[in-house]
């Protein structure tokens, strides 16, 4: 601890002083009931409902994962999560506007929304508890294991106490503030850790003799063939990525995992959204500022982390060690205040979120009906420390981000479908959901005990078989009944060919159509979004013409949305009844 100066520990108590402050504060706004708890009155604009969805994505293991995969894998192993920016412009274009329109509180509360019957309340129970105590801790576990990573290499924190200051600071405003507290302090939090990851970004390497000499001491190390296998941004012939896997994920993964459709806190934040319009902006902005802005800091710093240290035990190490090998006192202390933001604007999200289903789906809807609004909002309180501390003891179990993000995806693998078809199929039902799930979890339970298949591959598994079950069920199980479809569509009109058989059946909306011009403006975000980021990286590596280039694609698809955008609210149909 004695390298860090007093204006370090100035900024980093003065941090965490405001962000504490900032959810006292809030308290009372945040307080009222379950809607301003939990969907902040549905009053939030599109930007700052954005920036609290990217915040939330940028937590303190973000840049710890990606410099070591950049190690590992090269740049190119980032198409793992850069292919998902095709599922975030679907979300933008097919679903955002659908699920502000549901008005639900979660997006859990779905299942009895859309379902029928016992079979719908099952599947809510069922999420609320799997999501929030399980899958929700898994992430709180690896959010935390790198904050204790952190405070290790900075500090020399043992495990346990690290992992102990997490849980105080994470909790004490989360649970006060509710969602309001939430994205208001996600939003300085967004804006002090991207300034401080870039800052770190141009320092690094200004002081490691510029980018050219980086890219010189790469070639010197590993030779022609392995630095370009380091810096390839598509991986067309690298021994660190095999193309294979980089299909998998463009090809495969992004459509048919995870929350294809928006889900999880993506819904929270499109839900409290002012409108549909602030829902569909703010996702879009989200997307942008998630793959096009804050990419390309982490992997700088991830290519000085490989010259400057190239014999590191625990690849994720190498952006701390770096961090504290080239920041001057006060700015050593910004970066650990970045590094604190960071982690606060995903844990609390993480912690409202899995205690909105807890309560909201499980304990309100199952357990205690009719009590006063300031009961549940008590209990939720109670909820988000019940899975802090979970989530901590989680923690202790694992050891590598990069390992507990695979095991994410590999449990929600062959679900993304059934997620996407919901909204536009009316034979889906209850069955679909919880068999994928089921199927998933025991088909990636098995291959990890009983094989030694090594993630992508076990995708090309998991997939066919969670598809093929929930598939079969579907077919082999009664859709919901009739009355429930048509209150569904008619709240929600998602139109399209997959409602033909229930609009006929409500006079008015013969017409539905899931617009030519979504699917137009879908193909023109993914081109803008991959333009931009292979563009800024072209940039960064010292390829100007490609660089320059690729950004002018960008400029030309972001004429093209904005067209989208201006011609679809015009004929945006209005829910029925």
């Amino acid at each position: 601890m004695g390298f860090l100066a007093p204006i370090d520990w100035g900024i980093i108590f003065g941090y965490i002083a405001l962000v504490i402050g900032l959810g006292i504060y809030l308290s009372k706004r945040a307080t009222e009931n379950m809607e301003s708890y939990f969907v902040a009155g549905r009053k939030l604009p599109w930007w700052l409902l954005g920036t609290s969805i990217v915040a939330t994505t940028f937590a303190a293991d973000t840049p710890l994962a990606v410099s070591g995969l950049v190690r590992t894998q090269g740049i190119a192993g980032n198409w793992y999560w850069w292919s998902g920016a095709m599922a975030g412009m679907l979300g933008v274009f097919f679903y955002s506007r659908l699920w502000r329109r549901s008005k639900i509180v979660t997006d859990t509360q779905f299942a009895e929304l859309r379902y029928s019957g016992k079979p719908a309340s099952a599947l809510r129970g069922f999420r609320a508890l799997y999501f929030s105590l399980v899958y929700n801790t898994i992430v709180m576990g690896w959010v935390m294991l790198a904050m204790a990573k952190i405070l290790g290499g900075v500090f020399g924190l043992p495990k346990w106490q690290a992992v102990g200051f997490c849980f105080i600071i994470a909790v004490v405003y989360t649970s006060l503030s509710g969602l309001w507290g939430v994205v208001i302090t996600d939003f300085v939090e967004f804006c002090t850790a991207m300034f401080t990851s870039i800052l770190l970004a141009i320092i690094a390497v200004n002081k490691s003799g510029g980018i050219a000499n980086i890219l010189a001491n790469l070639t010197s190390m590993y030779g022609v063939e392995g630095a370009k296998d380091i810096t390839s941004i598509v991986p067309w012939h690298s021994a660190l990525l095999p193309i294979g896997f980089f299909f998998i994920y463009i090809g495969l993964q992004w459509w048919t995992t995870g929350n294809t459709d928006g889900g999880a806190y993506f819904a929270q934040r499109m839900l409290s959204a002012k409108n549909e319009r602030h829902a569909r902006l703010g996702f879009l902005w989200g997307n942008i500022a998630h793959y096009c802005i804050r990419t390309w800091p982490w992997i700088v710093v991830g290519l000085v982390a490989i010259v400057t240290f190239p014999y590191l035990k625990d690849p994720e190490m190498g952006y701390i060690k770096v961090m504290v090998e080239f920041l001057p006192a006060g700015l050593l202390g910004l970066a650990l205040a970045g590094f604190i933001a960071a982690f606060l604007s995903t844990i609390d999200t993480q912690l409202n979120w899995g205690a909105s289903y807890l309560i909201n789906d499980f304990y309100r809807r199952f357990l205690v009906k009719n009590a006063s609004e300031k009961h549940y909002v008590k209990a939720s309180i109670i909820a988000t420390l019940i899975i802090a501390g979970i989530g901590a003891l989680v923690t202790f179990m694992m050891t590598s981000i990069y390992a507990a993000w695979t095991i994410i995806t590999s449990v929600n693998a062959g679900i993304g479908l059934v997620y996407l078809l919901r909204w536009y199929w009316w034979r889906i039902n209850a069955w679909s959901e919880m068999s994928a799930i089921t199927a998933s979890v025991m088909m990636s339970a098995y291959l990890a005990i009983f094989t030694s298949m090594k993630f992508p591959l076990t995708l090309l598994y998991i997939i066919p078989v969670s598809v093929g079950v929930w598939v079969t069920v579907t077919l082999l199980t009664p859709p919901a009944s009739n009355e429930k479809l048509i209150e569904f569509y008619k709240k929600v009109r998602p139109g399209g060919p997959g409602w033909k058989k229930i609009r006929a059946q409500i006079p008015g909306t013969e017409n539905d159509r899931v617009g030519w011009s979504n699917f137009k403006g879908f193909v023109a975000a993914v081109i803008a979004m991959y333009s931009a980021l292979i563009g800024v990286g072209k940039l960064v590596l010292g390829q100007t013409l490609i660089g320059i280039l690729s950004l002018c694609i960008t400029g030309a698809m972001g004429y093209f949305i904005y067209s989208v955008f201006t011609k679809d609210e015009e004929i945006t149909p209005a829910p029925l009844g």
